[in-house]
């Protein structure tokens, strides 16, 4: 792949960006929100009811059927992304772990395989198909959700380092953009959870996750800021930052100090809009710049 070459220029190569953007546009922007929403919902609802199961496994049933539609999703859009869905099956033939990809869509099958375990173990519970004095069922659900933790983390901050292990300008200065995903996932998933307590009425529930969304929001500014610290020169997020910062934090952390339910549910629609546009920035970027340098050029 090449781009237009400046021949009046010496330096040839030197001061021209060489590789072509790839075409992922709207596919890979919700496949990246998507992926955060359901990874981040499982590693909190996983978390919360392991740490403290009287007060987060009765929402964290109700979160993790939620996780698997959203899932689903998002291995849809992985497939449609492909080009030839028919020909999906292909990557799960081989298994490179010094491959970002590979290992990513290994980890997102496996968490998958996990995940669909605990939501069929809560149906059979639910419908009353084992002996009440059963441990089985028991002990199958908490082994699953335990197993299912490392990989949903892992599929949750692949995305990161699969972009900024390319060559692709602006993504492979975003060394930190692994760290923004794997928190902005945590967040996600705080949120979601936070609105699923509040609709089911948990109150122990959602003060605990009332104020884990407050210390993600505010983690979140200083993950943002780092990216961006990484990706300067492309100067694609600047444009957009204050209303990241405004839509996706300020206001939220707004809402959430009033306490009110339904302001906290907007909240959270606001997180994930702000998610949905730092995304639409990133997956821009190489578009952004290859489109400068081809003007210059011209």
């Amino acid at each position: 792949m090449q781009t237009h070459i400046n021949v009046s220029n010496p330096s040839g190569y030197a001061d021209q960006v060489v590789t072509k953007a790839p075409e992922w546009y709207w596919l890979v922007v919700f496949d990246t929100l998507i992926n955060s929403l359901t990874t981040g919902l499982f590693l909190v609802a996983a978390l919360g009811e392991l740490a403290a199961p009287a007060t987060f496994t009765a929402v964290a049933t109700w979160a993790y059927p939620i996780a698997l539609v959203l899932l689903l999703t998002d291995l849809g859009l992985l497939i449609l992304d492909l080009g030839d869905p028919l020909r999906f099956h292909h990557m799960l033939r081989v298994f490179k772990p010094s491959s970002p990809m590979s290992l990513g869509t290994w980890c997102l099958t496996i968490y998958a395989l996990f995940l669909s375990t605990i939501v069929l173990v809560d149906v059979v519970i639910a419908m009353d198909w084992l002996p009440d004095d059963s441990r089985v069922a028991w002990w199958v659900r908490k082994l699953a959700v335990l197993g299912g933790l490392p990989f949903a983390f892992a599929s949750a901050a692949y995305k990161g380092i699969l972009f900024s292990t390319t060559a692709q300008p602006g993504w492979k200065d975003a060394r930190w953009l692994g760290a923004y995903l794997m928190n902005s996932a945590l967040l996600l998933g705080c949120g979601e959870l936070l609105a699923l307590s509040i609709l089911g009425g948990h109150a122990r529930a959602t003060a605990l996750l009332h104020l884990a969304s407050v210390l993600l929001l505010l983690l979140n500014v200083l993950a943002l800021g780092l990216l961006m610290l990484d990706i300067h020169p492309a100067r694609a997020l600047g444009q957009l930052v204050a209303l990241v910062l405004g839509v996706g934090v300020l206001v939220p952390l707004f809402l959430l100090a009033v306490g009110n339910s339904l302001l906290m549910v907007i909240a959270v629609m606001l997180m994930v809009l702000g998610a949905l546009v730092v995304r639409i920035q990133i997956v821009w970027l190489p578009h952004g710049i290859q489109f400068r340098d081809d003007s210059v050029v011209g």
